[in-house]
């Protein structure tokens, strides 16, 4: 599938809001405006404090005309329903993830591949990197009327299991591992040799209780927020992938503002971000031992271990997607910028 198909739903939408988009921004310049923010995230994760703070940071910054209201806990819908939201301006702010973006602009779907970055600065460089990032933030705008106001660092995914300690992708063969219903976390799982078992994630803690699944992934402050320890036996840290996320406006709500509270807005994204990231590096630490405490086996992979798991989640997700949802040859590409040194 190439890009361009994809792209097309969205691009109708430019034409008929620049107009109004402009009227309303001349019409709103100093005016106080309440904007509405939502996330699924539990209210004690890194990124639901980080959004808050970002509200807190915003009023201040545009001296109390522009206040944020944050709906946090899944309470306005899941992340697809949040993003179809955000799309039509039904909400205001959002953090949709990175394969939802890719509905719009393909390419941002690399962001997730399994293994292709060691850190998230090598991941944030990419997306602030002319030839990569800059071109599908621009995309995104363009084609979607969707403003990303800053990035950040959500965590690395880890594998939880009940009963079972697989440690190379032939030990995961026949093992029923929770997927999250997009393409690369399906790839990523197969690359894994485990089998994608998906599950909407409010009703993952009942079904891993109850043995649809073996085990399931995600960063460490997901699996501690919601208690999934409660029903699993070990974390082993494969590191498999690096998940950033953005803060995401539409552009509508954006050019509401006036151009000092536009400045407002985006000084307080990057603080808040940066936040985000700080809060998750540091809690991700203190979540291992959290989890020891709570009696999970804790599993460190020798580097043997993740060399085998990186080379074949790397194949699975070369298959999957170089010359289908992205250009031939672009994988490559990301791996030679994230690999350099």
């Amino acid at each position: 599938m190439t890009p361009s198909p994809r792209r097309h739903p969205w691009s109708h939408r430019l034409a008929a809001t620049v107009a109004a988009s402009c009227l309303i921004a001349s019409l709103s310049a100093g005016a106080s405006s309440e904007l509405r923010l939502a996330l699924v995230n539990m209210p004690d994760e890194p990124v639901t404090q980080a959004m808050h703070r970002f509200a807190e940071l915003t009023e201040q910054y545009s001296e109390g005309n522009v206040t944020i209201q944050v709906s946090d806990g899944g309470h306005l819908g899941n992340d697809r329903e949040l993003f179809n939201q955000l799309y039509s301006g039904a909400i205001d702010l959002g953090k949709p993830s990175f394969p939802i973006l890719a509905d719009v602009v393909p390419e941002y779907s690399v962001t997730m591949a399994g293994y292709f970055f060691d850190d998230w600065e090598r991941l944030e460089a990419l997306l602030n990197a002319p030839e990569f990032g800059q071109q599908w933030r621009q995309r995104l705008l363009e084609d979607a009327g969707l403003r990303i106001l800053a990035y950040y660092y959500f965590g690395t995914r880890e594998v939880t299991m009940a009963d079972q300690i697989p440690r190379t992708p032939e030990e995961f063969q026949g093992v029923k591992l929770r997927a999250v219903t997009n393409p690369m976390s399906l790839s990523v799982i197969r690359g894994l040799g485990a089998s994608p078992t998906p599950i909407p994630f409010p009703e993952l803690f009942q079904a891993l209780n109850q043995g649809v699944a073996d085990g399931q992934e995600n960063p460490l402050p997901t699996i501690y927020a919601n208690r999934l320890y409660e029903v699993q036996d070990s974390v082993i840290l494969t590191h498999h992938q690096l998940v950033g996320q953005a803060l995401v406006i539409n552009d509508d709500s954006f050019q509401a503002l006036s151009p000092a509270d536009q400045q407002a807005m985006e000084q307080a994204a990057q603080e808040a971000m940066a936040y985000a990231t700080q809060l998750a590096q540091e809690q991700e630490a203190q979540i291992v031992e959290a989890l020891r405490d709570e009696g999970l086996t804790v599993v460190e992979l020798s580097d043997a271990e993740r060399d085998a798991f990186a080379a074949s989640v790397r194949t699975q997700v070369l298959e999957d997607f170089d010359g289908r949802d992205w250009p031939e040859g672009f994988a490559q590409s990301v791996l030679d910028f994230a690999d350099r040194p």
